[in-house]
């Protein structure tokens, strides 16, 4: 079975939803963003070069779909009360806010996909929608979340971590992923071939902090202290970003655990790092188990206990050991901007008005609502799956 989604951008329609409404006054602008084929970091930073702002006076909700027609909310502390318009980005002035625009502001996202070449009958189609309704998909952070690193398939935050400054330094400017900063692509492959040589690849840094990192690295001389130093001049919400792509994948690995642990795995869906596990149904001991279950996103200081339903410490360590990491304790960088937070995240999520509509031959609309954080990718996947563990 397969299936084909973002054939073209209109296939997909992301539309955020939030908890911050315009005001007539506030230090803060609020603006619309619809952008098409952008990154969300992309789209900020066309926008900031435009009008000449640091990255550090936007705030935002969360990283919407690259390719895709996305609209969200964003804030910029002393904005300019205009609109901004280019090709694929759309940016509305809707008023003034006493506050920025964070997490916190975020319910959730409706989403309308639609999906070609599907090779299901609508009868299955519709079964596995209602399998969904009733017993929700493992809430796993799916392949958009790992978009800087699905080419190296390596973390550059691992790499601090352990020391090597250096090469996390590459893996950050040279091979982060196209889909992360189009802008910066004349960059990256300038430091891949010309690595060391900083001063030859300084004219194509658009950002002030690759700027002032390039600078600093062509008036010193290469050492383990140079490049340490070098990392705290990278943005750090950039930089907290990373480091939480890497506690994703951590926790990404720790349910999947669980999951082998419960005998949860009638489904195996490839995956950038392997593949993911999914159910079919669940008993209700199991449903209320995981219907219940929020899983700490691992910290230095992250308190978890086993349980005899779930070893939860034990699956952690089971993790960080086949990282080559001790424990929890290793989760510290000593680098400004890089601070791995803790917070609970559910372990399965249940779609809000779950709708499947049959368009053409092989051609589906999917409409639903997800709560903030999850991912609308995997419910397409539940839905049209077609690989099992062999």
């Amino acid at each position: 079975m397969s299936y084909k989604i973002k054939v073209y951008p209109e296939d997909f329609i992301v539309s955020e939803v939030v908890s911050l409404t315009p005001s007539e006054s506030g230090e803060y602008s609020l603006y619309l963003l619809k952008k098409k084929n952008l990154s969300t970091w992309d789209a900020l930073g066309q926008i900031a070069k435009k009008w000449h702002l640091p990255l550090k006076y936007f705030g935002y909700g969360g990283l919407k779909d690259k390719n895709a027609i996305t609209f969200q909310y964003i804030t910029i502390k002393n904005g300019p009360k205009g609109d901004f318009i280019k090709k694929d980005l759309e940016l509305t002035y809707l008023g003034k806010s006493i506050s920025p625009l964070g997490k916190t502001h975020l319910l959730g996202n409706n989403f309308e996909i639609v999906v070609r070449e599907a090779e299901i009958e609508a009868n299955e189609l519709y079964k596995r929608s209602e399998e969904i309704k009733r017993y929700g998909i493992p809430n796993y952070f799916d392949e958009q979340r790992f978009s800087s690193v699905k080419e190296c398939k390596k973390f550059a935050v691992k790499e601090i971590i352990k020391g090597n400054f250096e090469s996390a330094l590459y893996l950050i400017l040279a091979l982060s992923s196209p889909d992360e900063f189009s802008y910066s692509r004349k960059l990256r492959d300038c430091l891949k071939k010309n690595w060391r040589k900083w001063k030859e690849c300084l004219p194509f840094a658009n950002l002030n902090w690759e700027k002032n990192l390039l600078q600093f690295l062509a008036s010193h001389n290469p050492s383990q202290r140079t490049f340490k130093r070098a990392l705290h001049l990278i943005d750090r919400e950039y930089l907290f970003f990373l480091g939480n792509v890497y506690q994703s994948y951590l926790w990404n690995e720790v349910l999947k655990e669980v999951l082998i642990h419960l005998d949860l795995t009638d489904i195996a869906i490839p995956f950038l790092f392997e593949k993911l596990y999914f159910y079919k149904d669940l008993s209700q001991e199991k449903l209320d188990l995981l219907r219940n279950l929020k899983i700490p996103y691992p910290s230095p200081k992250m308190q978890v206990q086993d349980t005899p339903q779930i070893p939860l410490y034990s699956l952690y360590l089971k993790i960080f050991k086949r990282e080559g990491l001790e424990d929890f304790k290793a989760l510290r960088s000593f680098i400004k901007g890089l601070i791995f937070k803790s917070y609970p995240r559910p372990a399965i999520i249940f779609p809000i008005d779950l709708t499947c509509e049959k368009l053409a031959d092989k051609t589906y609309k999917i409409k639903f609502f997800l709560e903030k954080g999850s991912y609308a990718t995997l419910i397409i996947k539940r839905l049209f799956y077609a690989h099992s563990p062999s």
